[in-house]
């Protein structure tokens, strides 16, 4: 059974000029600043992945999916999950629990996660992460430009016929 966690005021995003460097906590190299700020963005606390709303409104209904790969020789061996998550009503700077990892046994796994997200100003949008070995760290998903994160696919939902 998934356990569905909501984390108020949790996280803060800062822009990746602005952070301090994991190596000893002094400053980043110089780079260019970011003047975009994410709406909707994934980051990771520990095993626990969760989708951050930076946006100015409630998210209606959020339904997340993932699944991966592994290659071992000649095999191909794929994971998909049997139960999504799900959530209603995630209020502005709320994060909800997306996925979870194993720090040892998906190491090897490409993994991705699959978000479908209701909401008054974006309709409904299906947006794919990023697939990364050992599980997403961290990502912008959707920038308050309405630029999709890096490698980020985002499409409207298909009506249903």
């Amino acid at each position: 059974m998934k356990e569905h966690k909501t984390l108020s005021n949790r996280f803060e995003w800062v822009p990746p000029d602005k952070r301090r460097s994991r190596f000893g906590g002094g400053p980043v190299p110089p780079r260019k600043p970011e003047t975009r700020v994410p709406i909707l963005w994934l980051t990771r606390d520990g095993n626990e992945l969760y989708l951050v709303n930076l946006s100015k409104e409630a998210l209606d209904l959020v339904i997340v999916d993932s699944g991966g790969y592994m290659t071992a020789d000649d095999d191909v061996l794929t994971m998909g999950n049997k139960e999504p998550y799900q959530y209603k009503d995630v209020k502005p700077n709320d994060a909800v629990k997306v996925d979870e990892y194993d720090g040892y046994y998906d190491l090897d796994w490409v993994l991705q996660v699959y978000l479908t997200i209701k909401s008054p100003s974006l309709g409904c949008i299906e947006i794919a992460s990023p697939p990364e070995k050992g599980g997403i760290d961290e990502t912008v998903l959707l920038w308050d430009t309405g630029e999709s994160g890096k490698y980020v696919s985002i499409r409207k939902c298909q009506e249903a016929k």
